[in-house]
């Protein structure tokens, strides 16, 4: 019995042990347990504060990326450049840059977070590029022209289109216009370009005041001079020499032969052969400098042919006729608005339906009679004659009528070139006014002569012409317009295709 009570005693002894170690185990499973809990909630929060963090950043860079979409829109639509943009900002920070390929604009744009970190956003458009086909830009012309402080340009929401198809331009003034010229372009003082400079050769930028706002390309493969300030890119198809002036050059450089960098400060890359020669003074450049085996020259601008246009009266559907006889001085001759009092000219504000002014009969047609007539335009109107004298002759737009103006100089021979003949062919801009709710074209394969009387020359619309003679102070100022059997005009971007963001 003693011996069957100690073995209770000690399975009972036994059993206590082996309830205490459980015990312990238990209790440390639970403080395992809440370790493991206090290090994954510490896990969590370090994790969750290191996601906000990073979260900032990203909407920050992903804001600055369309930050950069919005300011390269902006800019394509205020100079008509759509398809070299190069754009940096520091606040938001961000580069965007823009490249066109069938009948599409991609703009592309990476922005910066304050993190470091970077988003890219790709943003294309549809894009119907400009058609320098016949009346393609505002004022074209097939010879070499020079825009003095006598020339003077005017733009609305945007600035006008000037093409030289054939020669060279000179700019000493400031034009509110982008142009593109086949030849050189040359500034020579007091020249600021709103828009951009195209040019088939070389660049010859004489003076440390002029400007050109936008991108500035020249194809040719001489030596250019730039001793101005580009507010964009500028390209060149030779050597490039900068001056001395201190100014800025805003956007990429490259150039396809020799560099020599004055004192001017380039704001982004240089890029040129490795070789070619590289000699930089007291100049800058505050982007990286790359030099590959070979640089290819810029694309130079290529123009239609000349537009040749001779009338039909089936171009002019719904048009009544008015044929001048050259005898006699009553109405219906060509006294009757070349001669005192020219009450041919008063009698055109009576028209109440388009009307072809047909005066082809008559050695020229002609306001320059000392009556200086005004006309108050109720409806369209086209004039043809073999060369026009418009003398003090003021057009203006009835109350509640836009009339559309075409002053026409045929060129009846078909060869795709100005053909200005021996009979002249002159459109005299002589104290002439087409602005006041007017649109006009002076189309004419001769020249369109500015003499100005007092400064009070303006013509809204185009011009379109084998040569430009100016002698007087002139205003152009811009209002599509153009022949019939024409297709052209500005570039037109087009409906959003797709917006992403790329890595």
């Amino acid at each position: 019995m003693l011996v069957n009570q100690l073995r209770r005693t000690g399975e009972d002894n036994k059993r206590a042990g082996d309830d205490t170690g459980s015990a312990i185990v238990s209790v440390l499973i639970v403080m395992i347990v809440l370790s493991l809990m206090g290090l994954t909630a510490a896990a969590i929060v370090t994790n969750t504060t290191g996601s906000v963090v990073q979260t900032r950043g990203s909407v920050q860079a992903k804001a600055a990326a369309d930050a950069g979409i919005t300011a390269a829109l902006a800019q394509a639509r205020g100079t008509g450049d759509f398809c070299a943009l190069s754009l940096t900002s520091s606040n938001p920070s961000y580069t965007a840059t823009s490249a066109c390929a069938s009948n599409q604009v991609t703009i592309t744009s990476t922005g910066r977070g304050t993190d470091g970190g970077t988003t890219r956003t790709q943003a294309v458009y549809a894009y119907t590029p400009a058609k320098d086909v016949g009346m393609g830009a505002d004022l074209t012309f097939f010879n070499s022209a020079t825009f003095t402080w006598e020339v003077k340009t005017v733009a609305a929401a945007k600035p006008l289109t000037i093409n030289i198809a054939k020669g060279d331009f000179t700019c000493q003034v400031p034009i509110a216009a982008s142009i593109r010229v086949q030849g050189a372009f040359a500034s020579k003082g007091s020249c600021d370009v709103a828009g951009s400079v195209t040019a088939g050769g070389t660049i010859d930028m004489t003076n440390g005041s002029d400007t050109v706002r936008g991108n500035l390309s020249a194809a040719g493969t001489g030596t250019s001079l730039v001793r101005g300030s580009v507010g964009g890119k500028l390209t060149v198809g030779g050597s490039l020499e900068f001056g001395w002036e201190q100014k800025i050059i805003g956007g990429d450089v490259q150039a396809a032969g020799d560099v020599k960098l004055g004192s001017q400060r380039l704001a982004k890359a240089l890029t040129f052969p490795a070789g070619k020669k590289f000699v930089q003074d007291q100049g800058v450049v505050s982007g990286t400098i790359s030099r590959p085996a070979s640089v290819a020259a810029p694309a130079a601008p290529s123009f239609d042919a000349w537009f040749d246009y001779a009338y039909k009266s089936s171009d002019w559907p719904g048009y009544s006729i008015i044929t001048l006889t050259a005898s006699g001085a009553g109405p219906g001759t060509c006294d009757s608005f070349n001669a005192h009092p020219a009450t041919g000219w008063t009698s055109l504000a009576s028209l109440t339906t388009p009307t072809v002014l047909d005066a082809r009969a008559c050695s020229t047609l002609s306001s320059n009679s000392g009556t200086q007539p005004v006309v108050a335009l109720r409806t369209d109107l086209v004039m043809l004659a073999k060369s026009f004298d418009l003398t003090m002759l003021t057009m203006t737009a009835a109350p509640g009528a836009q009339p559309k103006v075409h002053v026409v100089v045929e060129d009846t021979t078909k060869d795709s070139q100005p053909t200005c003949g021996k009979r002249g062919g002159t459109i005299n801009i002589n104290g002439t006014s087409m602005a006041s709710g007017i649109t006009a074209l002076a189309y004419t394969p001769c020249a369109v002569d500015v003499h100005g009387i007092g400064g009070r020359d303006a013509w809204n619309g185009s011009v379109y012409a084998g040569q430009f003679s100016y002698g007087g102070l002139v205003t152009f100022s811009s209002d599509p317009i153009s022949l019939p059997g024409v297709a052209g005009g500005e570039p037109v971007l087009g409906e959003l295709v797709s917006q992403r963001d790329i890595r």
